[in-house]
């Protein structure tokens, strides 16, 4: 019982962590896409934040689908690496998916209507 309270507080630090980047990294991505579109620093700063999320959630499926943030255009315009990381909580979480899916589109909401 101590092991799952355990494994279960260690999963909720991990997943706000790789969300809180994940969601950083996306709007860096998006406000500062003059800088982050050129070749050589857009580059360095995805291989950045694809090295802290793969070594936080340690998914390889993350990984294939935050490679997408390469492929020009495409990359800059949609929060891969926030989809990417709320998939692999959803595929984590052992119950209450849907009430986490609520609440995550519950906060996405939120934000939206304040900006």
């Amino acid at each position: 019982m101590k092991k799952r309270i355990h494994e279960q507080r260690f999963f909720k630090i991990r997943a706000a962590l790789a969300l809180g980047i994940s969601i950083l990294a996306d709007v860096l991505d998006y406000l500062a896409a003059p800088i982050f579109g050129m070749p050589i620093i857009g580059d360095i700063f995805d291989f950045i934040v694809l090295g802290l999320l793969y070594s936080i959630t340690k998914s390889k499926v993350s990984v294939v689908m935050n490679l997408t943030e390469f492929i020009p255009f495409l990359g800059d315009f949609i929060p891969v690496y926030t989809v990417s990381t709320l998939i692999w909580i959803l595929r984590q979480q052992k119950e209450n998916k849907l009430v986490f899916l609520k609440q995550a589109i519950n906060f996405f909401s939120k934000i939206r209507k304040e900006i």
